[in-house]
């Protein structure tokens, strides 16, 4: 890639975020907030993007990496402004030139920057939180709905399955079993898209996987993937199988006059990380002209791939 085009690229990410972060007349900047010190209030939501100085510094920190992480950061964002827009949760987005922070007696606290370019802000009740912007849909429901959670005896799964799937999605299927085999029942939650796959319209390739993971009757810790299907291929949800700390989630397509699909994607609890991986991966395909052929991938092949991290889109290129 020429230097004018890389350019073009960062140019075209930069324009996007602003096109996005402006659909509704909530997410428009008020002109309080002009200056370079941003005070929170309330609930609020805040995307961090490079300023333009910090953009040319990050090309010189990054040479040409940098135009693979923008374009990444350009991805994570749409999913995660997509989520907010299904919920109808307003947000904002600022350069990480502005001061930003809120007032405790009178007192300014100002929020520190993270340490990736590209991130968000949660606040509320004089809390905050900075995060990435992978980890929207986890950290959503942790920050925003789990202290209210915490406060009854009796966990409300409902409650944070309905705070997940707004209006964008509805339960396909729901599991109980026990992961971690420590004897308090985790849940398994498949949701699907309430609309039909347009394939200019990314909100509908994507419908959560939930993992709710009991914590001694405590509380839920909250898993979320949103890329395992219907995905890039339009693939359907099949299937859930579930044997002790194992699952896997079944998947199957149809091109017509080109060939059948079935996937099985499993996961496993790892008891010594306390992490849920991606165990292995495996894809049939019988192709109309009467071949066949198969994919299969291990974890040893693959590496470390979390559950909240698995991508369908590109998996394929990981077992090449």
């Amino acid at each position: 890639m020429g230097v004018k085009k890389k350019n073009a690229l960062v140019l075209i990410l930069i324009i996007c975020a602003f096109i996005a972060c402006k659909k509704s007349p909530e997410k428009i900047i008020s002109g309080s907030e002009k200056s370079d010190t941003i005070f929170l209030m309330d609930k609020e939501i805040l995307f961090i993007s490079p300023s333009d100085k910090n953009i040319e510094n990050l090309k010189k920190k990054y040479g040409d990496d940098f135009y693979t992480i923008a374009d990444d950061a350009h991805t994570y964002f749409s999913d995660a402004s997509t989520y907010l827009d299904s919920l109808k949760v307003s947000y904002k987005n600022y350069n990480d030139d502005r001061i930003i922070g809120f007032k405790i007696n009178n007192k300014f606290i100002e929020i520190p920057k993270y340490k990736n370019p590209w991130y968000l802000i949660f606040f509320q009740n004089d809390k905050y939180k900075m995060l990435d912007l992978v980890n929207i849909r986890e950290e959503y429901v942790k920050f925003f709905n789990n202290g209210n959670l915490a406060k009854s005896t009796n966990l409300d799964s409902k409650k944070i399955i309905d705070s997940i799937a707004g209006n964008q999605y509805f339960r396909v299927e729901e599991k109980d079993c026990d992961l971690n085999n420590d004897s308090f029942q985790d849940k398994i939650i498949i949701l699907g898209n309430n609309h039909d796959i347009n394939p200019q319209d990314p909100s509908t390739k994507i419908a959560p996987i939930i993992i709710l993971l009991n914590e001694k009757n405590e509380k839920y810790k909250v898993l979320i993937n949103n890329r395992i299907y219907p995905n890039d291929f339009g693939d359907a949800f099949s299937r859930l199988v579930i044997k002790n700390e194992y699952f896997t989630i079944e998947l199957k397509n149809t091109i017509p006059d080109n060939y059948d699909s079935e996937k099985y994607i499993t996961f496993k609890y790892d008891a010594v990380t306390k992490k849920i991986n991606l165990y292995k991966y495996s894809e049939d395909i019988n192709w109309h002209d009467g071949s066949k052929s198969s994919i299969r991938c291990s974890k040893e092949r693959l590496g470390s791939i979390y559950f909240d991290q698995f991508n369908s889109n590109s998996i394929n290129e990981k077992c090449k």
